[in-house]
């Protein structure tokens, strides 16, 4: 064992040494002096296995590793609490990215210029004129804090914005700054932009084919192409579907063969490849995993150029040490960690998968190559082929399983099989995405009718994705949320939604706004492993409908509770008018008395608004449940007022329940006291964003409820909610944010 390893390492030294870097870097997160200890006990190591020369190596490749991702970091927390006490006011910027969002709003990351915060990269939020990378950008506004993950399963936005350097978010105050643009930048932003639109012009610019070519070609993702990407997800090659460095290797390997066509020599093809490879990660926004794979493309072409045998394992330890070395804190972002561990896995398990298909690969026996037919040849390259490939896509597929299952919960064994389909269809529409793009200033007509046949290769590409994540057994959710819970969400802006489910079935009350969907509530469900059939909606606020399309795209909904028949929020229109058209099943809450949900509970319609007063304020029309679950009682109040708690109160029903869940109603009040009497409530769970102000939680309120005895969840505080009933029978209620659960035996 020593004598491989020793060999190994001299046979890919700077994969050792980057891998040294990491580990030290990993323990140093921890803390710096197990950092240290790292390097030094990896410093014995080398020397035991090779000497002094190995050991100080090792050594300085860890502590110096250690020593930039402690000073980095200890820098960006400082600025973090700096800018966290500054007042805000004039500040100025340049953009380190294009902005993404719309005037209304966007956002990009930033680097300040001015005061003694000068250097520091925020989080740029903005509205007005949309900066390309390179502009100046003046405006004023204040620094807020990173925000912070709010809800079980979701997306740490906070762990992402830190290892990208940021250590605060500056939100503009109005929209009248300047943006001052370079003619080099300028410059950068029209090539940039005449790309996007060249590699689909002739195609409707809102189509879907037009959407996955400028996903694969230049990394956009599509708007409101859920189920396409679940499609790609699913059946493992999501990293197809947005600029990679599989894409940064086609593009060489494209540019490769031209070359090779040409006649070009390999020395000086080399040459002419590394200006096209970097090109082409700039001009698609130089995507971090797209900038990797460059740099390691342009190590292991580099061999060539000096006469060596090219190495990917040191292609790739290369930059891998370079990065630990620069910025440690990449080392913690999941791209970083499947960029390198799917080229490792590559790279060392090719070999072994190859033994698995080595069948596959075998001539006929007692039929010579040389005595072959031209057929039997061709049928022979064919099959050698497919070995190979089926060999790569196996070794990254197993490199990758472990890291998929640890960040994303998911593992895909079909991928297998749909990269051999899925990945030489992306090749064959980025190689005519390409062509069509060098062809358009001479013939553009004939440009047009090449991207139009590349929509078609397109449309096939999400199809086979379809298929492939629709086999069963195909891909695996783990970490399944499996005993009963219902889930409250914490969103922005007076947004709401809510999740029942055990581990069969799973019914989502209320949806959120658009966003909210799209970006908290269902990349939480999907993480959580929890596919929702049913949705139950309180009122036609927008805030609660979760856009209509983008729900039934990203869950197979079958049925769908309506509080009214007529509103005039476009959301919920879709809900009544495409709805229907795609398989859903609509209630009214007017015409039923209960609905069957998860665990043997039931909802109770408590309250129906009148159907067709579509010209009442939504808060106005808000549908009154009560789930009855295991015998515990809980009031669904969402955004409802005084005006509609009088009717109930009028009509003498039983509105007794254990907890309320309760909203805020834009202009009326909410709870009021001969409302909280008659429910005799033991716990309320509190909707209180902090913008819009009308949606805030009084702080008067909160004091009086729990004069009253009951225990408050204010989930500015709490964050989102799960309830659960254990073995006991005890209802525990805890808030994502709260250390210690609120349990209530039965009374």
């Amino acid at each position: 064992m020593r004598a491989w390893f020793d060999g190994f390492c001299v046979k890919h030294p700077l994969f050792v040494a980057a891998m040294v870097a990491a580990a030290c870097v990993a323990a140093a997160d921890v803390r710096i002096t197990w950092g240290l200890a790292a390097g030094l006990a990896f410093a014995v190591a080398g020397a035991w296995l090779g000497g002094w020369k190995r050991a100080l190596g090792w050594a300085f490749c860890g502590w110096l590793a250690v020593a930039v991702f402690t000073w980095r970091d200890g820098a960006r927390k400082e600025a973090e609490k700096v800018l966290a006490s500054t007042p805000g006011g004039l500040v100025k910027a340049r953009m380190l990215k294009d902005a993404r969002g719309s005037e209304q709003f966007w956002s990009a990351p930033a680097i300040l210029l001015d005061g003694g915060n000068a250097g520091v990269t925020v989080w740029w939020e903005g509205r007005g004129q949309m900066p390309v990378a390179g502009s100046r950008v003046t405006a004023c506004g204040r620094f807020g804090p990173i925000p912070v993950t709010r809800n079980e399963g979701e997306f740490d936005r906070a762990a992402w914005l830190r290892t990208q350097g940021v250590a605060a978010v500056f939100h503009t105050i109005w929209a009248d700054g300047t943006v001052e643009t370079s003619a080099l930048a300028e410059l950068g932003a029209k090539l940039r932009h005449g790309f996007r639109a060249r590699v689909t012009d002739g195609l409707d610019e809102a189509s879907l084919e037009a959407g996955v070519i400028r996903a694969v070609v230049i990394g956009e993702t599509p708007p409101d192409a859920e189920q396409v990407i679940a499609a790609f997800r699913n059946s493992g090659t999501l990293h197809a579907f947005s600029v990679s460095g599989l894409h940064v290797a086609m593009v060489g390997s494209i540019g490769w063969l031209v070359l090779g066509w040409l006649g070009v020599p390999r020395r000086w093809a080399v040459a002419l490849l590394l200006p096209l490879i970097f090109g082409y990660s700039w001009i698609t926004g130089n995507s971090p995993p797209a900038v990797r794979s460059a740099w390691m493309a342009a190590v292991f072409l580099g061999a060539f150029i000096f006469r060596r045998k090219p190495d990917l394992l040191n292609a790739l330890g290369a930059v891998l040490l370079a990065a630990m070395c620069w910025d440690g804190r990449l080392l913690f972002q999941p791209g970083v960690q499947l960029s390198y561990g799917v080229v490792a896995a590559i790279a060392v398990g090719t070999a072994w998968a190859a033994r698995t298909f080595a069948w596959m690969a075998e001539p006929e026996l007692y039929l010579p190559e040389r005595r072959m037919s031209r057929w039997q040849k061709c049928w022979l390259w064919m099959r050698r082929k497919l070995a190979q490939s089926l060999s790569v896509s196996l070794a990254a597929g197993v490199g990758s399983s472990p890291l998929t299952a640890f960040h994303f919960g998911l593992l895909t064994p079909i991928s297998v099989l749909a990269g051999l389909v899925l990945v030489p269809m992306v090749f064959i529409l980025l190689a005519v995405a390409l062509l069509a793009v060098a062809l358009h200033p001479v013939a553009a007509p004939v440009s047009r009718c090449m991207n139009r046949l590349n929509g078609c290769v397109a449309k096939v590409s999400v199809l086979a994705a379809e298929a492939f994540s629709a086999i069963p057994g195909g891909h695996f959710q783990l970490g399944r949320e499996m005993q009963p819970t219902l889930r409250i969400y914490d969103l922005e802006h007076g947004a709401a939604a809510a999740c029942f489910h055990d581990g069969a079935g799973a019914v989502l009350l209320d949806c959120g706004d658009h966003h909210s969907f799209k970006h908290r509530v269902a990349p939480s469900l999907r993480r959580l492993g929890i596919t929702p059939d049913s949705v139950v909606l309180s009122h036609p606020d927008g805030g609660h409908l979760g856009g209509g399309p983008p729900v039934w795209e990203a869950f197979p909904i079958r049925q769908a509770l309506m509080p009214v028949r007529l509103a005039r929020s476009p959301s919920f229109r879709a809900w009544m008018n495409d709805g229907p058209q795609t398989g859903i099943r609509l209630l009214e809450a007017s015409a039923i008395e209960s609905l069957a949900l998860p665990d043997g509970a039931r909802l109770e319609v408590i309250h129906a608004p009148p159907p067709f007063a579509q010209d009442a304020l939504a808060d106005d029309r808000v549908a009154i449940y009560r789930l009855h679950w295991r015998g515990w009682k809980l009031l669904l109040t969402s955004d409802a007022g005084m005006g509609t708690e009088m009717k109930l109160l009028d009509a003498a029903k039983d509105i007794t329940a254990d907890v309320i869940i309760a909203g805020r109603h834009q202009s009326d009040i909410t709870l009021c006291d001969r409302f909280l009497h008659a429910v005799d409530p033991r716990v309320i769970i509190a909707s209180n964003p902090p913008f819009p102000p009308e949606e805030k939680l009084p702080s008067s309120s909160v004091d009086y409820w729990k004069s009253r005895g009951i225990e408050v969840l204010d989930q500015a505080h709490t964050g989102g909610v799960t309830l659960r009933i254990n073995d006991a029978g005890n209802l525990c209620i805890q808030g994502f944010l709260s250390d210690v659960p609120v349990v209530l035996k039965p009374r």
